[in-house]
C-alpha cells in the first residue's frame, strides 16, 4: 500500500490571520481524523506560546522543525557559507539554538529549536524542513547534533527514504500550494500511484494572503515588519472549502484502503547511492530559492555539497 504524509509549514509569526489559516485546517484534519507533520519556526513557536487553543490541536499532530528564523537575513544558505566546513557547522548549531532578531537578524539569547521542544515537551523534534527546501550539508549536520533525524527538504529522493550519514532523507514533496485545480489533483494522484511515499506539503498562510509573508526580506532586513495583503474573504473561504474537499477525498481513500495516511516514519530506509552528476542537481535545487528571491550566489555552499556526498558516489 502506498502511502501518504501530510505534511504543513508553519511559519508566518507577522500576520494575524496566520495563525488563524492554522487554526482552521487543523480542525478540519480534526473532523476527518487525519494526522499531520507541521514544521514550525522558532519565531512562530513563540508566538504560537500565546495561543492555548492551536497548541492543544497542534499536540495531537507531530511537530518538526522549520529552522529559528526562516527568511530573516542571513538566510541558511547565507550563515553556513563559510570556507570551513567546521565553521559552517558550528555557525549553524548556534544560530538554530537562538532566539533571532526579526529585524536585525543578530542571535539573542537561546531559542529556535530549544523553544520548540520547551512548547511540546512530550513530542520529539526529529524532523526537519528547510524554508523555501534550501538545505546545506554543514547546517543539517549540526541539527544532527542536536536531535535531528529525518529531513524533508531535499531532492535526493522522490519515492522512498534514503538514509546517509545518520539522516533518513524523506521523498521531495510534489505541491506545495492547492488551488482544487484540475492539475492539483493529477498531481495528488500521480504522486500516489508512483511513489511509495507521497509528500503534501501546504502552507496555510497562502490561503489567506495574497502576496507571499515574507517578502518583506527579499531584498535585506526591512526597518519594520509589515503585514501581508489579504484575500477578500469570498476567496478565503473557497480555498478552505477546495482544501476540505482535497481531505475528503484522502479520507476515502484511506478508508477504503487505497492509501496509508498517517506520520510514522518506520519505513526501512536504503542506502545512498549516486553519481557525481547527482549532486550538482542536489546543490541547485538547493540554493534556488535564495538565488531566484533573495539574490543571494554561494561562494562555498557546492564544496560543502561535494564534501558531504563524496562517499557515496560510484
Amino acid at each position: 500500500m502506498h502511502k501518504l504524509i501530510l505534511t504543513f509549514d508553519i511559519e508566518d509569526s507577522i500576520n494575524p490571520n496566520a495563525i488563524e489559516a492554522d487554526c482552521i485546517i487543523l480542525k478540519m484534519l480534526d473532523k476527518y481524523k487525519l494526522k499531520a507533520l507541521l514544521f514550525i519556526t522558532g519565531h512562530q513557536a513563540e508566538k504560537l506560546s500565546n495561543y492555548p487553543e492551536i497548541l492543544d490541536l497542534i499536540n495531537t499532530h507531530e511537530v518538526g522543525f522549520h529552522s529559528s528564523s526562516h527568511s530573516v537575513r542571513p538566510l541558511i544558505p547565507e550563515f553556513s557559507d563559510a570556507y570551513s566546513y567546521v565553521e559552517a557547522h558550528s555557525i549553524s548549531l548556534e544560530r538554530e539554538t537562538s532566539h533571532i532578531n526579526s529585524l536585525t537578524g543578530k542571535k539573542e539569547g537561546e531559542g529556535g529549536i530549544y523553544f520548540l521542544q520547551d512548547l511540546f515537551p512530550k513530542k520529539k523534534i526529529e524532523t526537519f524542513r528547510a524554508p523555501g527546501m534550501s538545505w546545506t550539508p554543514p547546517h543539517l549536520e549540526a541539527l544532527v547534533d542536536i536531535g535531528i533525524k529525518f529531513d524533508f527538504s531535499s531532492n535526493i529522493t522522490n519515492s522512498e527514504p534514503i538514509q546517509y550519514k545518520k539522516i533518513i532523507f524523506y521523498p521531495y514533496t510534489f505541491t506545495q500550494k492547492w488551488d482544487g485545480s484540475t492539475h492539483d489533483y493529477q498531481c495528488l494522484l500521480y504522486a500516489i500511484m508512483n511513489h511509495k511515499v507521497a509528500i503534501f506539503d501546504l502552507h496555510p498562510t497562502q490561503i489567506v494572503n495574497k502576496n507571499e509573508w515574507d517578502n518583506i526580506y527579499f531584498k535585506g532586513n526591512p526597518t519594520s515588519l509589515s503585514y501581508a495583503q489579504k484575500r477578500e474573504t469570498n476567496e478565503v473561504n473557497s480555498l478552505f472549502k477546495k482544501f476540505e474537499n482535497l481531505l475528503k477525498l484522502i479520507n476515502f481513500l484511506k478508508n477504503i484502503r487505497l492509501i496509508e495516511v498517517n506520520t510514522n516514519l518506520n519505513s526501512i530506509p536504503k542506502d545512498l547511492i549516486i553519481c557525481k552528476s547527482d549532486v550538482q542537481k542536489f546543490y541547485n535545487m538547493s540554493v534556488r530559492w535564495p538565488k531566484i528571491l533573495f539574490g543571494y550566489n554561494p561562494k562555498y555552499l557546492a564544496a560543502h555539497f561535494d564534501n558531504f556526498f563524496e562517499d557515496a558516489i560510484q
